[in-house]
């Protein structure tokens, strides 16, 4: 099996967050863990975020990167949400097929109970997705919204949805987007919205549009509008497949590394696409928009959990 291309990024700077969204909740972390990067926050304030780069692959390294993350911003955690890809199991703390994380991690990997060992505090997994739509929803561009959807589009291609208040996370990014297309990592099927739109798969994409590119991340793609609006208009037919399945749509949100970088083209092209079928929808997204939360999505809503767990009576 091929690895995704990885970057190693260095010490990351705090992350931003509007000043109104500055909360502390004694022994609550949130953490994030994408596929090149370890993030904590133990209040949502800028300056209490902490960031690791990682090496993706080994599960020990991991590890290891998640309780310097953690120690980082809480000498004495009470109790941790995690936040990452792949398929998770809540009720026993394990995570299946989180291939974007490394070759160690396409079986069963029980991380909430390697964590909570090495902390000795409970640890809990969401998935990133689920995780992400916690702060979305309640600090970022799904604000009042009970019907909707959040997007991520980074490594791979996450979805979670919102129906009457109640979160549900999907697989729709692994939905069929052309049969007989590219196939997919560390998975059987073929031609997923990933394999279109993950950024591991993007500079794959760029090469058979132009076959002299070398480069090996999303980052390295030159801002060429016809590519990426071809992007941002398979990005519209993901939209375009929850209104048809009859998922009410207020409001879209997309977040992560390749919308934040690229949206002066996707977006256009989404809402484009999305036009073009408008005759045929019962719902119209009255909102498609990128998150102005920028990368600290998933590890605010993964703290804003963890917090509402420690302190329920503070859930807002």
């Amino acid at each position: 099996m091929v690895e995704p291309p990885r970057e190693m990024v260095g010490p990351a700077p705090p992350v931003p967050l509007p000043t109104n969204t500055r909360v502390h909740a004694e022994g609550a972390v949130g953490v994030h863990l994408s596929s090149y990067v370890c993030r904590a926050i133990a209040s949502v304030a800028p300056e209490s975020a902490h960031a690791v780069a990682i090496q993706p692959g080994r599960v020990d390294t991991v590890v290891a990167a998640i309780i310097e993350a953690v120690h980082a911003v809480a000498s004495s955690p009470q109790l941790v949400v995690i936040g990452l890809p792949g398929n998770v199991d809540e009720a026993h703390g394990s995570v299946n097929a989180a291939s974007n994380l490394g070759s160690e991690w396409q079986g069963v990997v029980p991380l909430a109970q390697r964590v909570a060992e090495r902390l000795g505090c409970p640890v809990e997994l969401r998935n990133d997705t689920d995780t992400a739509m916690q702060g979305e929803r309640r600090r970022g561009a799904l604000i009042g919204c009970s019907d909707g959807a959040l997007v991520t589009l980074s490594t791979g291609v996450g979805v979670c949805l919102l129906r009457d208040g109640v979160q549900f996370p999907t697989e729709l990014g692994h939905s069929v987007s052309q049969f007989g297309g590219p196939r997919c990592l560390g998975r059987a099927h073929a031609g997923c919205y990933e394999t279109y739109l993950g950024g591991w798969a993007l500079p794959l994409r760029y090469r058979e549009w132009h076959p002299g590119f070398e480069g090996t991340h999303h980052s390295q793609i030159p801002d060429d509008a016809a590519f990426w609006h071809e992007c941002g208009r398979r990005l519209g037919d993901l939209v375009l497949t929850m209104c048809f399945s009859g998922q009410p749509l207020e409001a879209v949100s997309f977040i992560g590394s390749v919308s934040l970088a690229r949206q002066h083209h996707l977006l256009p092209a989404v809402h484009e696409r999305v036009r073009e079928e408008i005759a045929l929808l019962d719902t119209v997204p009255r909102s498609l928009r990128v998150t102005p939360l920028g990368e600290a999505t998933v590890v605010l809503g993964a703290f804003l959990h963890a917090r509402d767990l420690l302190f329920p009576f503070l859930a807002a």
